[in-house]
């Protein structure tokens, strides 16, 4: 299903269109005027006046072309419309139309006709209806792989052209004119290929549950990663979560030796820019911790914890390397202690993780069955079975 926020930037589409129209024809002034309205009754939460006024701006359409751009500015905009009142099947038709006017009308490389069907193939998914998706996943699958090459392409193009004049000097007014285009060629290219990127990740993290989704998933987030490397500087935090997408679905597949590469650099990236303070930064330490406890490489995973949860004396701390660990890491830490038979030295992460979640929680939570089990686990193996009877009682009557 579309994120709630998405379905406002459908609106404002609507409203940037409008604006940049101009005086138009007569018979187009009613619908202009009955969707500038409609999107001001939807955006202050009046929608079945906004439902109205949409509808009338949809009559006034009577008559055009099958294929006016028009036509899927008010589809689109009855469907959000209809998904934010939770009636879905009178959403879908309007989506679908939206998308079919506007791939006849811009081609199916157009930006907004890629934003489209990957929103729609969620849309589908969301819904549970993966067959009328799964056409939509093959569509973002290919045009990914396609829009990676031709970024490629484009680069190189312009490279040979700067190689053919540094050579040929006559042809410095041709040069300066090649120039001007790259630079507005390659921003224009760049800025797509990012916003590709995120889509990709979209339907890529919607369809990764399955083993034949995950095959799928690998090819979304590779092209995903290839378009942010081509555009992005080597540290950019966005490279840190392609990095991590694909790391995750090689170490699903039992592919070790290609995840860990890339987790590591996921987390290295994500804790030069983000800092270990951030959840997404730990959960990054502990993907890769994770993978060496596959690789049985105990003592790596340990230090690789250790590293932050204690520093080396006169590291100086800022902003980025302040550090307060999240009950999941504490937790995560002492649950690896636990596998190296170290129960003792688990016992005060576990501790700290389960004061954590009670603070946030309460003392009952359903959160804590699972923390409260492995905390008893740990003291049963270090001998304070009187401890871990209680922690386990507790365990049981949070589980009912």
């Amino acid at each position: 299903m579309f994120p709630p926020k998405a379905y406002g930037a459908c609106l404002l589409l609507v409203l940037t269109w409008l604006s940049a129209a101009g005086v138009r024809a007569l018979d187009g002034a009613a619908w202009a005027r009955l969707t500038r309205e409609g999107s001001k009754a939807y955006e202050s939460g009046n929608f079945g006046e906004a439902e109205r006024l949409f509808k009338q701006a949809l009559e006034e359409l009577k008559g055009c072309q099958a294929n006016d751009i028009r036509l899927a500015e008010s589809y689109n905009n009855l469907a959000v419309l209809y998904v934010n009142r939770n009636q879905l099947p009178k959403a879908e038709p309007l989506f679908e139309k939206t998308l079919k006017i506007k791939e006849a009308s811009l081609g199916a490389h157009d930006k907004d006709v890629v934003s489209l069907t990957a929103k729609l193939a969620l849309f589908y998914l969301g819904n549970g209806k993966k067959d009328k998706a799964q056409p939509l996943i093959d569509k973002m699958t290919n045009y990914g792989e396609r829009e990676a090459r031709q970024l490629y392409e484009i680069s190189s193009a312009f490279k040979k052209l700067s190689n053919y004049y540094s050579s040929h000097h006559k042809l410095e007014n041709a040069e300066i004119s090649v120039k001007q285009a790259e630079g507005e060629t390659l921003a224009q290219a760049k800025a797509q290929a990012q916003e590709t990127a995120v889509l990709l990740d979209s339907v890529g993290d919607a369809i990764k549950g399955s083993a034949e989704g995950l095959k799928q998933a690998e090819r979304l987030f590779k092209s995903s990663l290839s378009l942010r490397e081509k555009t992005l500087p080597p540290e950019h935090a966005a490279l840190s979560a392609s990095l991590e997408n694909l790391g995750k679905v090689y170490q699903s597949q039992g592919r070790l030796a290609l995840s860990e590469p890339l987790l590591r650099r996921s987390y290295e990236i994500s804790l030069s820019t983000l800092g270990m303070e951030r959840r997404e930064t730990q959960k990054r330490l502990e993907n890769l911790a994770q993978l060496l406890t596959q690789e049985n490489r105990l003592g790596e995973a340990r230090s690789l914890y250790l590293k932050v949860l204690n520093p080396e004396p006169g590291a100086k701390p800022d902003s980025k390397s302040a550090f307060r660990p999240s009950a999941d890491f504490l937790s995560g830490f002492a649950a690896l202690l636990v596998k190296e038979g170290r129960y003792g030295e688990a016992l005060p992460y576990y501790a700290r993780a389960l004061k954590m979640q009670e603070s946030l929680n309460g003392p009952q939570h359903a959160s804590l069955a699972a923390l409260l089990e492995s905390y008893a686990y740990a003291l049963n193996k270090a001998n304070r079975q009187a401890e871990a009877n209680k922690l386990s009682l507790r365990a049981r009557s949070i589980r009912g």
